[in-house]
């Protein structure tokens, strides 16, 4: 009857209850939830014990086991400076490439190692982690953020759309040239992540007209798969950024690591690699990847150039599609108003720090530090670097303020009228200190300590890798470029583009002594074939945010990136073997008086 049954019985209830608390308060027993069909009391095999321990511990297996592999490097006994410092390169590589711990972390190993081994006192290893690279590291991204903070990147971006257009050619042509410019100035991954929802909102458009599909859905699990052209736009997101980070030394790290390593291994050469004659060989160069890395797509994914291809069908846009596009870019640029006195003064801030950079010392006349240290009577030619430049920069950005309501105190006639708080400065430092990433300031600086010490002074690990690297004399010069480069990209799609650097660019330096060719060459060559990572999402923070945010399989982002990845090989050889020897002359020079 009713007032027996369960539903109505308290009695019933509070054992359901119970039951209920029991089950919520029970510890999820992990593969074994997962599998209805396994008896949680049934005993678990050797195989899956072993496997689940691996998949679980891995990063810690790594770290415990990679030293001891690594332990016959220091043999015979007792070790010399240069096994101490090749050991400790190898186990920082293996750290790097698995990051089994943080990568940062990683990089402090030569404060542990090097004055433990005789090979360089606390205080000289230390001194490798904060030097004018780092700072010029630490105000460019400090530059960057006060970009982003301004909002002027996206006012940017929508004004670049607004007058290339809106077909899907165009726009996709506007998404990856508007996104390596930005990247030529801030990171890879903030350009990608500031590019990613201005493209959703403009697929919506299209997709509310019925004219496009961004996502395909499984019909038995539900899962969202981004459809191949929405997949063609987000890559194109990404491989522009990773492009666009090597128009100028300040738009991805690695650039500032090459130009380190080279300075802390030749510390009597020249200053080769400044900001004028470096963006002089870097912008055509990019210009040319991001051209072949559009058409690549647009011709895969669009059908472009193949009129009668179902791409090109699929792509066809109607005049209302187009207006629908228009309107929302346009009301978008609406809701960002007039140009503001915080993007304003943050756009000629940022301006007069490209100024000193390009000015700084030129090499083709006198920069403004050549005629300061021709003042002071100073024969160092690099007594003043980026670094000061950047620093004063952002000084000026966190002193002068962001709007213009601090005339307010002058103007006012009464009390209310006054400013009713502090005035915020172009760069907010809470807001900046908040997200800045610090971390990759001693990621550069842990190669800038094994760089110092593989030299000739401290342990010469250089000079033994030399001796190995000498079976290479027989070769050109131009099919030990083009390894360099192949070998260089194919790693840096599995590990972090600096650390690849870091490993990759001191070992192509030496090989380039013993094959009789200028260093500078070599350490160009690796140093920006780093950046290039197009098919792996871990290769790089930018293709890992794409393919989250748009639910990008790695099948489509391999195909989307074989395009570019083969292009850029090709392009990078060429313009290193024909266009760099012209931006830099010596090159040619194989015994330049620095390198005795």
């Amino acid at each position: 009857m009713a007032e027996n049954s369960p539903e109505n019985d308290p009695a019933s209830q509070n054992e359901a209850g119970a039951s209920d608390s029991n089950a919520a308060q029970q510890p999820d027993t992990g593969w074994l939830s997962r599998k209805p069909d396994i008896d949680p009391n049934s005993p678990v095999p050797i195989t899956k014990k072993c496997k689940l321990f691996f998949c679980t511990h891995f990063g810690g297996i790594v770290a415990f086991i990679v030293p001891l592999i690594l332990l016959p490097i220091l043999t015979p006994f007792p070790p010399e400076k240069w096994q101490w410092c090749a050991y400790t390169l190898c186990v920082m590589a293996a750290y790097w490439v698995f990051e089994c711990i943080p990568l940062p972390v990683t990089s402090f190993l030569p404060v542990i190692i090097f004055p433990l081994t005789d090979i360089m006192s606390t205080r000289t290893t230390c001194l490798a982690y904060i030097n004018g690279t780092v700072v010029m590291f630490l105000g460019s991204i400090m530059l960057a953020a006060a970009v982003e903070q301004s909002g002027l990147h996206k006012r940017l971006a929508l004004y670049s759309i607004k007058i290339i257009g809106y077909s899907h050619y165009k726009m996709l042509f506007a998404v990856s040239f508007v996104t390596m410019f930005i990247s030529m100035w801030i990171t890879n991954t903030a350009a990608a992540t500031m590019m990613v929802p201005i493209v959703f909102a403009l697929l919506r458009v299209y997709e509310s007209q019925g004219l496009y599909k961004i996502y395909n859905v499984d019909d038995k699990t539900g899962e969202l798969t981004a459809t191949p052209l929405t997949s063609c736009y987000f890559c194109c997101i990404t491989f522009a950024a990773t492009i666009g980070g090597i128009g100028t030394l300040v738009g991805t790290a690695t650039n500032l690591v090459f130009k380190g390593l080279f300075a802390s291994a030749y510390p009597k050469a020249p200053e080769y690699i400044s900001f004028p004659l470096y963006s002089a060989f870097a912008i055509p160069y990019m210009i040319v990847l991001n051209l072949y890395m559009y058409l690549y797509l647009a011709v895969y994914y669009m059908g472009l150039f193949r009129p009668n291809s179902a791409a090109a069908k699929s792509v066809k846009i109607t005049p209302e599609g187009l207006a629908s596009a228009k309107q929302k870019v346009e009301s978008d640029i609406k809701a960002l108003g007039s140009i503001s006195c915080h993007e304003t003064m943050v756009l000629c801030l940022f301006s007069l720090g490209i100024l000193l950079f390009f000015s700084r010392s030129p090499q083709v006349f006198p920069g403004w530090s050549d005629r300061i240290r021709d003042g002071f009577g100073i024969e160092n030619g690099k007594f003043i670097k980026d670094s000061a430049a950047a620093t004063f920069i952002i000084f000026l950005m966190l002193y002068l303020p962001a709007t213009s309501a601090i005339f307010k105190n002058f103007k006012a006639k009464f009390v209310d009228e006054l400013p009713k708080g502090r005035i915020p400065s172009c760069l907010n430092w809470e807001v900046m200190n908040a997200s800045l990433p610090y971390s990759f300031s001693f990621l550069l600086a842990g190669g800038f300590a094994l760089s110092t010490a593989a030299g000739v002074k401290y342990s010469d690990l250089n000079g033994k890798i030399g001796i190995v690297l000498e079976k290479l004399q027989g070769l050109p010069n131009s099919i030990i470029l083009l390894l360099i480069i192949f070998f260089t990209i194919f790693l840096t799609n599995f590990a972090s583009n600096v650390a690849i650097c870091n490993v990759i660019t001191p070992i192509a330096m030496q090989l380039a002594v013993k094959v009789d060719v200028n260093p500078l060459w070599y350490n160009i060559a690796s140093g920006i074939a780093a950046s290039f990572c197009f098919m792996i999402p871990v290769g790089t923070p930018g293709n890992l945010i794409v393919q989250s945010a748009a639910h990008i399989p790695t099948s489509h982002m391999i195909v989307a990136g074989a395009g570019p990845t083969i292009t850029t090989l090709l392009f990078s050889w060429s313009f290193m073997l024909l266009y760099a020897p012209v931006i830099w002359p010596i090159m040619k020079d194989n015994k330049p008086e620095w390198l005795a």
